[in-house]
């Protein structure tokens, strides 16, 4: 296969989601949804084992950038997984730890 140069634009925009999901609660956050699927905060909060304030600042920041979205359904808030790219890149790190868990 022929390596060539990404486009610019490309790689600017999957610098920004690096940065944004480098955050291990972020990464956890993906994590956790990736499997579960669309979960509420509380399912988050305890997926995660974190703090209500900083889940909902993080989820908060996933959103803006694009990366996860949400809804309502009467008084919860559900979120989901937006950004295929994200799950690329878990899926990275996943066959990595693998990789190296095995040796």
């Amino acid at each position: 296969m022929k390596k060539e140069t990404l486009p610019e634009e490309y790689l600017a925009s999957m610098a920004e989601v690096i940065k944004l999901i480098g955050h291990p609660q972020r990464l956890r956050i993906l994590e956790y949804l990736d499997l579960y699927g669309e979960s509420s905060v509380n399912a988050i909060v305890e997926g995660v084992s974190g703090q209500q304030g900083a889940v909902s600042q993080n989820l908060n920041k996933l959103r803006v950038a694009g990366i996860i979205s949400c809804r309502r359904d009467s008084r919860q808030v559900l979120y989901r997984i937006a950004a295929e790219n994200a799950v690329t890149i878990l899926n990275c790190l996943r066959k990595k730890y693998r990789m190296t868990s095995t040796q």
